[in-house]
Protein backbone atom coordinates (compact mmCIF):
# COMPACT_ATOMS: atom_id res chain seq x y z
CA UNK A 1 0.00 0.00 0.00
CA UNK A 2 1.41 3.29 -1.10
CA UNK A 3 2.17 6.63 1.13
CA UNK A 4 -0.27 8.21 -1.12
CA UNK A 5 -3.24 5.92 0.33
CA UNK A 6 -2.55 6.28 3.49
CA UNK A 7 -2.39 10.45 3.49
CA UNK A 8 -4.82 10.33 5.77
CA UNK A 9 -7.50 12.69 4.07
CA UNK A 10 -9.91 10.79 3.23
CA UNK A 11 -10.43 8.70 6.68
CA UNK A 12 -13.24 6.29 5.10
CA UNK A 13 -9.81 4.49 2.98
CA UNK A 14 -7.92 4.55 6.24
CA UNK A 15 -10.51 2.55 7.72
CA UNK A 16 -10.87 0.03 5.54
CA UNK A 17 -7.20 -0.89 6.19
CA UNK A 18 -6.63 -4.03 8.06
CA UNK A 19 -3.19 -4.74 7.53
CA UNK A 20 -0.07 -2.86 8.92
CA UNK A 21 1.41 -0.81 6.67
CA UNK A 22 4.76 -0.71 5.31
CA UNK A 23 5.78 2.54 6.53
CA UNK A 24 4.99 1.42 10.16
CA UNK A 25 7.70 -0.76 9.70
CA UNK A 26 9.73 2.05 8.15
CA UNK A 27 9.26 4.08 11.43
CA UNK A 28 10.46 0.65 13.46
CA UNK A 29 13.43 0.36 11.49
CA UNK A 30 14.35 4.29 12.87
CA UNK A 31 13.70 3.67 16.22
CA UNK A 32 16.23 0.63 15.40
CA UNK A 33 18.96 2.56 14.34
CA UNK A 34 18.17 4.91 17.21
CA UNK A 35 18.35 2.34 19.91
CA UNK A 36 21.15 0.83 18.64
CA UNK A 37 23.50 3.93 19.62
CA UNK A 38 21.48 3.96 23.50
CA UNK A 39 23.36 1.32 25.04
CA UNK A 40 26.14 0.87 22.28
CA UNK A 41 28.59 2.60 24.48
CA UNK A 42 28.30 -0.18 26.94
CA UNK A 43 29.81 -2.21 24.32
CA UNK A 44 33.00 -0.24 23.68
CA UNK A 45 34.21 1.14 27.16
CA UNK A 46 37.46 -0.33 27.32
CA UNK A 47 38.58 1.37 23.70
CA UNK A 48 36.88 4.51 24.17
CA UNK A 49 38.61 4.75 27.65
CA UNK A 50 41.93 3.92 26.14
CA UNK A 51 41.87 6.48 23.54
CA UNK A 52 39.76 9.78 24.27
CA UNK A 53 41.48 9.17 26.68
CA UNK A 54 38.69 9.10 30.02
CA UNK A 55 37.88 7.04 32.99
CA UNK A 56 35.53 3.73 32.59
CA UNK A 57 33.16 6.03 35.22
CA UNK A 58 33.62 8.91 32.79
CA UNK A 59 32.50 6.86 29.38
CA UNK A 60 29.99 5.03 31.53
CA UNK A 61 28.31 8.85 32.12
CA UNK A 62 27.86 8.62 28.33
CA UNK A 63 25.01 6.55 28.62
CA UNK A 64 23.83 8.43 31.18
CA UNK A 65 24.07 11.80 28.96
CA UNK A 66 21.80 10.07 26.30
CA UNK A 67 19.23 9.05 28.18
CA UNK A 68 18.97 12.92 30.20
CA UNK A 69 18.66 14.71 26.84
CA UNK A 70 15.93 12.09 26.15
CA UNK A 71 14.32 13.59 29.55
CA UNK A 72 14.99 16.94 29.60
CA UNK A 73 15.04 17.86 26.14
CA UNK A 74 13.06 15.76 24.14
CA UNK A 75 9.79 17.67 25.42
CA UNK A 76 10.08 20.96 24.92
CA UNK A 77 12.10 19.81 21.08
CA UNK A 78 8.77 18.25 20.79
CA UNK A 79 6.52 21.77 21.64
CA UNK A 80 8.94 23.35 18.89
CA UNK A 81 8.40 20.45 16.41
CA UNK A 82 4.48 21.10 16.73
CA UNK A 83 5.25 23.77 14.28
CA UNK A 84 5.73 21.27 11.60
CA UNK A 85 4.09 18.23 9.89
CA UNK A 86 4.86 15.09 11.27
CA UNK A 87 7.00 13.76 8.49
CA UNK A 88 9.03 17.09 8.03
CA UNK A 89 9.58 16.49 12.19
CA UNK A 90 10.70 13.35 11.59
CA UNK A 91 13.45 14.30 9.08
CA UNK A 92 14.51 17.00 10.83
CA UNK A 93 15.29 14.92 13.85
CA UNK A 94 16.86 12.14 11.73
CA UNK A 95 19.13 14.44 10.47
CA UNK A 96 20.28 16.09 13.89
CA UNK A 97 20.81 12.65 15.01
CA UNK A 98 23.35 11.35 12.10
CA UNK A 99 25.09 14.86 12.68
CA UNK A 100 25.24 13.58 16.13
CA UNK A 101 26.57 10.24 15.43
CA UNK A 102 28.92 11.75 13.19
CA UNK A 103 30.02 14.11 15.85
CA UNK A 104 30.67 11.34 18.00
CA UNK A 105 32.65 8.81 15.06
CA UNK A 106 35.21 11.93 14.60
CA UNK A 107 34.84 13.49 18.17
CA UNK A 108 38.69 13.76 19.17
CA UNK A 109 38.19 14.65 22.84
CA UNK A 110 35.38 13.48 25.59
CA UNK A 111 33.67 17.05 25.61
CA UNK A 112 33.47 16.39 21.93
CA UNK A 113 31.96 13.06 21.91
CA UNK A 114 29.61 14.18 25.11
CA UNK A 115 28.21 17.10 22.41
CA UNK A 116 27.38 13.78 19.94
CA UNK A 117 25.83 12.14 22.66
CA UNK A 118 23.57 14.96 23.62
CA UNK A 119 21.88 15.63 20.38
CA UNK A 120 21.47 11.80 19.32
CA UNK A 121 19.63 11.36 23.13
CA UNK A 122 17.86 14.92 22.14
CA UNK A 123 17.29 12.98 18.80
CA UNK A 124 16.00 9.58 19.54
CA UNK A 125 13.84 11.09 22.78
CA UNK A 126 11.93 13.11 20.43
CA UNK A 127 11.97 10.59 17.77
CA UNK A 128 9.53 8.02 19.44
CA UNK A 129 6.49 10.31 19.98
CA UNK A 130 6.65 11.30 16.34
CA UNK A 131 7.34 8.05 14.84
CA UNK A 132 4.57 6.41 17.43
CA UNK A 133 2.55 9.39 16.12
CA UNK A 134 2.75 9.20 12.64
CA UNK A 135 1.78 5.53 13.37
CA UNK A 136 -1.55 6.29 15.06
CA UNK A 137 -2.28 8.21 12.50
CA UNK A 138 -1.41 5.65 9.57
CA UNK A 139 -3.77 3.35 10.69
CA UNK A 140 -7.05 2.56 12.05
CA UNK A 141 -7.94 2.91 15.61
CA UNK A 142 -8.96 -0.83 15.44
CA UNK A 143 -5.08 -1.76 14.39
CA UNK A 144 -3.58 1.04 16.29
CA UNK A 145 -1.95 -1.41 19.43
CA UNK A 146 -0.39 -3.50 16.68
CA UNK A 147 1.10 -0.26 14.55
CA UNK A 148 2.49 0.49 17.72
CA UNK A 149 3.77 -2.68 19.23
CA UNK A 150 5.95 -2.71 15.34
CA UNK A 151 7.36 0.83 16.21
CA UNK A 152 7.78 -0.43 19.52
CA UNK A 153 9.41 -2.93 18.39
CA UNK A 154 11.99 -1.67 16.89
CA UNK A 155 13.18 -0.51 20.23
CA UNK A 156 13.68 -4.60 21.12
CA UNK A 157 15.00 -5.81 18.22
CA UNK A 158 17.64 -2.38 18.32
CA UNK A 159 18.63 -4.10 21.90
CA UNK A 160 18.79 -7.73 20.45
CA UNK A 161 20.23 -7.19 17.29
CA UNK A 162 21.52 -3.93 16.87
CA UNK A 163 23.67 -3.52 19.86
CA UNK A 164 25.73 -6.44 19.51
CA UNK A 165 25.96 -6.05 16.07
CA UNK A 166 27.55 -2.34 16.56
CA UNK A 167 29.43 -3.60 19.44
CA UNK A 168 31.10 -6.34 17.11
CA UNK A 169 32.20 -3.90 14.54
CA UNK A 170 33.03 -1.73 17.15
CA UNK A 171 35.47 -4.24 19.17
CA UNK A 172 36.96 -5.41 15.45
CA UNK A 173 37.68 -2.30 13.38
CA UNK A 174 37.34 0.30 15.99
CA UNK A 175 34.83 2.63 18.66
CA UNK A 176 34.47 4.96 15.69
CA UNK A 177 33.38 2.16 13.11
CA UNK A 178 30.70 1.44 15.06
CA UNK A 179 29.10 5.39 15.41
CA UNK A 180 29.39 5.77 11.75
CA UNK A 181 27.79 2.23 11.69
CA UNK A 182 24.66 3.31 13.28
CA UNK A 183 24.91 7.07 11.23
CA UNK A 184 24.62 4.93 8.04
CA UNK A 185 21.61 3.18 9.26
CA UNK A 186 19.73 5.79 10.89
CA UNK A 187 20.69 7.79 7.12
CA UNK A 188 19.01 4.37 5.57
CA UNK A 189 15.73 4.71 7.90
CA UNK A 190 15.73 8.63 6.44
CA UNK A 191 15.82 7.86 3.01
CA UNK A 192 13.12 5.17 3.68
CA UNK A 193 11.00 7.73 5.55
CA UNK A 194 10.81 9.96 2.57
CA UNK A 195 10.22 7.73 0.37
CA UNK A 196 7.40 5.97 2.32
CA UNK A 197 6.49 7.64 5.26
CA UNK A 198 2.61 9.24 4.68
CA UNK A 199 1.77 12.84 4.96
CA UNK A 200 -0.32 12.48 8.01
CA UNK A 201 -1.67 15.13 10.23
CA UNK A 202 -1.91 17.70 6.94
CA UNK A 203 -4.57 19.73 8.85
CA UNK A 204 -3.47 22.71 10.20
CA UNK A 205 -1.18 22.38 13.34
CA UNK A 206 -2.21 23.61 16.34
CA UNK A 207 -0.76 25.96 18.50
CA UNK A 208 2.04 25.58 21.05
CA UNK A 209 -0.64 26.71 23.53
CA UNK A 210 -3.53 24.11 22.36
CA UNK A 211 -0.80 21.39 22.61
CA UNK A 212 0.49 22.02 25.86
CA UNK A 213 -3.47 22.36 27.63
CA UNK A 214 -3.48 18.45 26.65
CA UNK A 215 -0.97 18.05 29.38
CA UNK A 216 -3.74 19.47 31.97
CA UNK A 217 -5.35 16.32 32.27
CA UNK A 218 -5.58 14.55 34.84
CA UNK A 219 -6.79 10.71 33.85
CA UNK A 220 -3.65 11.87 31.49
CA UNK A 221 -1.35 12.16 34.22
CA UNK A 222 -2.36 9.09 35.78
CA UNK A 223 -1.93 6.85 32.43
CA UNK A 224 1.70 8.28 33.03
CA UNK A 225 2.54 7.65 36.29
CA UNK A 226 1.40 4.17 35.27
CA UNK A 227 3.80 3.57 32.28
CA UNK A 228 6.88 5.19 35.11
CA UNK A 229 6.68 3.30 37.88
CA UNK A 230 5.82 -0.16 36.00
CA UNK A 231 8.77 0.29 33.76
CA UNK A 232 10.72 1.68 36.85
CA UNK A 233 10.08 -1.69 38.37
CA UNK A 234 11.38 -4.30 35.71
CA UNK A 235 14.90 -1.96 35.24
CA UNK A 236 15.01 -2.02 39.03
CA UNK A 237 16.02 -5.72 38.74
CA UNK A 238 16.57 -5.93 35.03
CA UNK A 239 19.68 -2.95 35.47
CA UNK A 240 21.47 -5.48 37.86
CA UNK A 241 20.70 -9.01 36.23
CA UNK A 242 24.36 -9.73 35.15
CA UNK A 243 24.97 -9.91 39.62
CA UNK A 244 21.60 -11.33 40.39
CA UNK A 245 22.49 -14.36 37.95
CA UNK A 246 26.08 -14.39 38.95
CA UNK A 247 26.23 -14.10 42.60
CA UNK A 248 22.47 -14.83 43.66
CA UNK A 249 21.54 -17.55 41.14
CA UNK A 250 25.13 -18.99 40.71
CA UNK A 251 25.20 -18.88 37.32
CA UNK A 252 28.31 -18.70 35.65
CA UNK A 253 29.69 -15.84 33.73
CA UNK A 254 29.41 -17.16 30.60
CA UNK A 255 25.81 -17.88 30.77
CA UNK A 256 24.76 -14.43 31.41
CA UNK A 257 24.72 -12.75 27.77
CA UNK A 258 22.89 -16.38 26.82
CA UNK A 259 20.10 -15.78 29.45
CA UNK A 260 20.06 -11.94 28.40
CA UNK A 261 20.21 -13.10 24.80
CA UNK A 262 17.00 -15.46 25.72
CA UNK A 263 15.19 -12.50 27.78
CA UNK A 264 15.69 -10.26 24.20
CA UNK A 265 13.82 -13.20 22.50
CA UNK A 266 10.81 -12.96 25.11
CA UNK A 267 10.75 -9.35 25.14
CA UNK A 268 10.29 -9.31 21.26
CA UNK A 269 7.32 -12.56 21.81
CA UNK A 270 5.74 -10.38 24.66
CA UNK A 271 5.36 -7.01 22.79
CA UNK A 272 3.81 -9.38 19.75
CA UNK A 273 1.27 -10.67 22.01
CA UNK A 274 0.70 -7.30 23.51
CA UNK A 275 0.25 -5.47 20.65
CA UNK A 276 -2.34 -7.84 19.67
CA UNK A 277 -4.45 -7.12 22.41
CA UNK A 278 -3.49 -3.37 23.01
CA UNK A 279 -6.36 -2.24 20.98
CA UNK A 280 -9.28 -3.46 22.69
CA UNK A 281 -8.00 -3.96 26.28
CA UNK A 282 -5.11 -1.57 26.98
CA UNK A 283 -6.04 -1.49 30.64
CA UNK A 284 -6.71 -5.31 31.10
CA UNK A 285 -3.23 -6.00 29.54
CA UNK A 286 -1.47 -3.01 31.72
CA UNK A 287 -3.48 -4.82 35.04
CA UNK A 288 -2.55 -8.26 34.21
CA UNK A 289 1.20 -7.00 33.14
CA UNK A 290 1.25 -4.84 36.86
CA UNK A 291 0.42 -7.94 38.60
CA UNK A 292 3.02 -10.02 36.82
CA UNK A 293 5.65 -7.35 37.27
CA UNK A 294 4.36 -7.21 40.89
CA UNK A 295 4.93 -10.93 41.49
CA UNK A 296 8.17 -11.70 39.86
CA UNK A 297 9.70 -9.34 42.23
CA UNK A 298 8.32 -11.62 45.22
CA UNK A 299 9.56 -14.77 43.53
CA UNK A 300 13.16 -12.78 43.27
CA UNK A 301 12.89 -12.14 46.92
CA UNK A 302 12.09 -15.53 48.02
CA UNK A 303 14.05 -18.09 45.48
CA UNK A 304 17.11 -15.52 44.05
CA UNK A 305 19.32 -18.30 44.94
CA UNK A 306 17.30 -20.70 42.96
CA UNK A 307 18.57 -21.04 39.18
CA UNK A 308 15.38 -22.28 38.13
CA UNK A 309 13.04 -19.72 39.88
CA UNK A 310 15.19 -16.89 38.81
CA UNK A 311 14.98 -18.20 35.03
CA UNK A 312 11.24 -18.07 35.61
CA UNK A 313 11.89 -14.02 37.17
CA UNK A 314 13.41 -13.29 34.00
CA UNK A 315 11.17 -15.05 31.56
CA UNK A 316 8.19 -12.53 33.07
CA UNK A 317 10.03 -9.67 33.14
CA UNK A 318 10.73 -10.40 29.34
CA UNK A 319 7.66 -11.34 28.21
CA UNK A 320 5.08 -9.11 30.64
CA UNK A 321 7.96 -6.01 31.62
CA UNK A 322 9.34 -3.96 28.67
CA UNK A 323 6.31 -5.29 26.58
CA UNK A 324 4.02 -3.71 27.72
CA UNK A 325 4.71 -0.58 26.50
CA UNK A 326 2.17 -0.94 23.17
CA UNK A 327 -0.42 -0.99 25.74
CA UNK A 328 0.67 2.15 27.57
CA UNK A 329 0.58 3.81 24.62
CA UNK A 330 -2.73 3.13 23.41
CA UNK A 331 -4.32 3.86 26.98
CA UNK A 332 -2.40 7.38 26.66
CA UNK A 333 -3.22 7.77 23.53
CA UNK A 334 -6.98 7.29 24.26
CA UNK A 335 -7.56 9.55 27.11
CA UNK A 336 -4.43 12.19 25.52
CA UNK A 337 -4.85 11.90 21.56
CA UNK A 338 -1.88 11.39 19.21
CA UNK A 339 0.10 14.92 19.41
CA UNK A 340 3.96 14.64 19.37
CA UNK A 341 3.36 16.37 22.92
CA UNK A 342 1.30 13.98 24.92
CA UNK A 343 3.84 10.84 23.04
CA UNK A 344 6.98 12.13 24.01
CA UNK A 345 6.68 14.22 27.22
CA UNK A 346 5.13 9.49 27.85
CA UNK A 347 8.50 8.69 26.71
CA UNK A 348 10.31 10.99 28.50
CA UNK A 349 8.36 9.89 31.71
CA UNK A 350 9.04 5.90 30.71
CA UNK A 351 12.98 7.15 30.27
CA UNK A 352 13.11 8.80 33.91
CA UNK A 353 11.13 5.30 35.18
CA UNK A 354 14.59 3.73 33.80
CA UNK A 355 16.40 6.41 35.13
CA UNK A 356 15.02 5.81 38.36
CA UNK A 357 14.85 1.93 38.64
CA UNK A 358 18.74 1.70 37.64
CA UNK A 359 19.78 4.55 39.58
CA UNK A 360 18.15 4.32 42.90
CA UNK A 361 18.69 0.57 42.54
CA UNK A 362 22.40 1.66 42.71
CA UNK A 363 22.15 3.32 45.67
CA UNK A 364 20.42 1.03 47.55
CA UNK A 365 22.91 -1.48 46.84
CA UNK A 366 25.73 0.19 47.97
CA UNK A 367 23.68 0.95 51.62
CA UNK A 368 22.99 -2.44 51.74
CA UNK A 369 25.85 -4.01 50.40
CA UNK A 370 23.72 -6.90 48.62
CA UNK A 371 21.99 -6.77 44.97
CA UNK A 372 19.00 -8.38 47.06
CA UNK A 373 17.80 -4.99 47.96
CA UNK A 374 16.78 -3.89 44.55
CA UNK A 375 13.85 -6.54 44.79
CA UNK A 376 11.89 -4.26 47.41
CA UNK A 377 12.46 -1.49 45.21
CA UNK A 378 10.85 -3.25 42.34
CA UNK A 379 7.66 -4.20 44.58
CA UNK A 380 7.32 -0.32 45.69
CA UNK A 381 7.53 0.73 42.15
CA UNK A 382 4.92 -2.15 41.07
CA UNK A 383 2.82 -1.71 44.00
CA UNK A 384 2.46 1.82 43.66
CA UNK A 385 1.26 0.69 39.88
CA UNK A 386 -1.23 -1.21 40.88
CA UNK A 387 -2.47 1.20 43.22
CA UNK A 388 -2.74 3.84 40.77
CA UNK A 389 -4.47 1.38 38.33
CA UNK A 390 -6.90 0.08 40.86
CA UNK A 391 -9.26 3.09 40.46
CA UNK A 392 -9.76 1.94 36.98
CA UNK A 393 -10.75 -1.67 38.01
CA UNK A 394 -14.24 -0.61 36.87
CA UNK A 395 -13.07 -0.09 33.30
CA UNK A 396 -11.10 -3.33 32.79
CA UNK A 397 -14.25 -4.86 33.86
CA UNK A 398 -15.95 -2.71 30.90
CA UNK A 399 -12.99 -3.89 28.55
CA UNK A 400 -14.15 -7.23 28.98
CA UNK A 401 -17.95 -6.76 28.72
CA UNK A 402 -17.79 -4.82 25.56
CA UNK A 403 -15.78 -7.52 24.02
CA UNK A 404 -17.87 -10.11 25.18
Amino acid sequence: MSSTELSGSHTSDLDRVTRVPLPVYVLAFTILAFTTSEFMVSGLMNDLARDLPASIPSVGYLIAIYALSMVVVAPPASIYLTKFRPKSALVAISIVFIIGELIAAAAPSYAAIVIGRILTGAAAGTAYGVTLSIAAQAVPESIRGRAIGIVMGGNTIGTVIGLPVASFLGNAFGWRIAFAFVAVLAASALAASVALIPAVGTSPRPKVLAQLSELRNGSLWLAYATSGLLIGAVFSIFSYFSPVLTERAGFDQSWVPIILAAYGVLCVVGITVVSRFSDNFPLTVASVGAVVVFLSGLLFIFGDTNSVAVLVGVAALGFAGVSLDPAFAVRVMKVGGTSFVVNTVHTSIICFGIFLGASLGGVIIDWSGSVHSVYYLSLAFAGAGIVVLAPKLGAVRAEMQTEN
